[in-house]
């Protein structure tokens, strides 16, 4: 508690200093420049004065330290590396504050209570008038004193309150402003986004690749000792998955490092399918991708149909039919089976949510449930003009 009244004591006498300093500053180049000006006027100088200090470089830095280091302030309050108007009139207002009220406090410690301390000298000893003009009337004089000594202990009470509220007020003249607010809002949401992708292509590609290899693994263990050519094509499987998941998971890991700026991988539908039945998933496949679509649409197509053959190996039972086809302006990715025991808990994976934000993306729509006795995803892509994708 004394701590925290003596930062702001010395807070409050810091303005004090300043505003002293440029009141004294101000009023003799006026008396020099311009004597005989109406006192409303010089006062008005000083004020701008006082609030002119605010525009210099490094106010705004020493009174946000000041705040957090005397005032002990919780708000959040900023410097901003490129200040705008909003943030310099801020800065003004506050530096007027602090300067107002140090010298308020100041003028009551240093003014008043050494002006009462003369008054009762002179009464004492009877020389009325000789160091402070009063009311040569002793009760008048009394009363004088004592109304100094009041005001001098008044100033020195209203430092905790005083400091209380420059405090609670602080945030609002050296916080963020609105577009402060919007630029950070926006960058976290720029970083969430960030997240999130790097999320979903750590399912799509590496969560993916294990799938395949614990299905492989577990059917390689199944078959090992009464069929070693199926157990060594389950291996080599896993072998193939686990080599090109690492390749993807070294692309990712340079774009996070920008040791070099990310590259899309070529687009290997076939591949995916056929890794998809070398890991024992019945596929039929109808692939007829256009020529000249954007990498980025062509690798958005790839990732919807791992996941939904993915789904399919997971959950389906049966057979898969995958048609990939273009016609009207959109591209459309089907994929079907027939639905197994835990098709009902597909619709709230992460793998769907990936799928939907993907297409999303590019203004497109997915359809995904139940159609029958079969499990259906279906994802429609608006198709660039032909003179975008030459």
């Amino acid at each position: 508690m004394t701590r925290r009244l003596l930062r702001r004591f010395a807070w409050l006498m810091l303005g004090a200093a300043i505003g002293l300093a440029t009141a004294l500053l101000v009023v003799s180049l006026l008396a020099v420049v311009a004597p005989g000006l109406p006192r409303e006027v010089v006062v008005l100088v000083t004020v701008l004065a006082g609030a002119g200090l605010g525009l210099v470089p490094g106010a705004r830095e020493l009174e946000v330290t000041a705040a957090r280091t005397m005032l002990d302030a919780d708000a959040e309050l900023v410097v901003p590396r490129r200040p705008r108007w909003a943030h310099r009139r801020q800065t003004m207002a506050w530096v007027v504050l602090h300067q107002l009220a140090g010298v308020l406090v100041g003028v009551g410690l240093f003014a008043a209570v050494p002006a009462a301390g003369l008054v009762l000298v002179e009464t004492v000893t009877g020389r009325a008038g000789t160091v402070v003009d009063v009311p040569a009337a002793p009760a008048a004089r009394a009363a004088l004193a004592a109304a100094a000594v009041v005001v001098g202990l008044a100033g020195l009470a209203a430092c905790w309150p005083v400091g209380a509220v420059a405090a609670r007020w602080a945030g609002r003249f050296l916080g963020p402003t609105a577009s402060d607010r919007l630029e950070l809002a926006t960058s976290r949401a720029a970083r969430e986004a960030e997240h999130t992708r790097l999320a979903r292509e750590l399912h799509d590609g590496i969560g993916h690749a294990l799938t395949i290899v614990s299905v492989q693994a577990a059917a390689g263990r199944r078959v090992g000792g009464q069929d070693p050519a199926a157990a060594a094509a389950a291996f080599a499987t896993i072998e193939d998955t686990a080599r090109d998941a690492l390749a993807e998971l070294d692309e990712l890991l340079a774009v996070l490092r920008e040791d070099r700026p990310g590259a899309v991988a070529p687009v290997d539908l076939a591949g995916v399918v056929e890794t998809h039945r070398r890991a024992g998933l019945v596929v039929d496949a109808r692939l007829d991708l256009p020529a000249g679509l954007p990498p980025l649409l062509q690798r958005t197509v790839q990732r919807i149909t791992a996941e939904a053959l993915t789904n399919a190996h997971r959950h389906g039972t049966g057979p898969v039919r995958l048609v990939v086809s273009a016609g009207a302006g959109v591209l459309t990715v089907e994929v079907s089976n027939p639905r197994g025991g835990r098709t009902s808990r597909r619709g709230g994976g992460r793998g769907l949510a990936g799928v939907r934000e993907r297409v999303a993306l590019f203004g497109g729509t997915v359809e995904a449930g139940p159609e029958g006795e079969h499990w259906v995803l279906r994802a429609t892509l608006p198709l660039p003009e032909r003179s975008d994708r030459a």
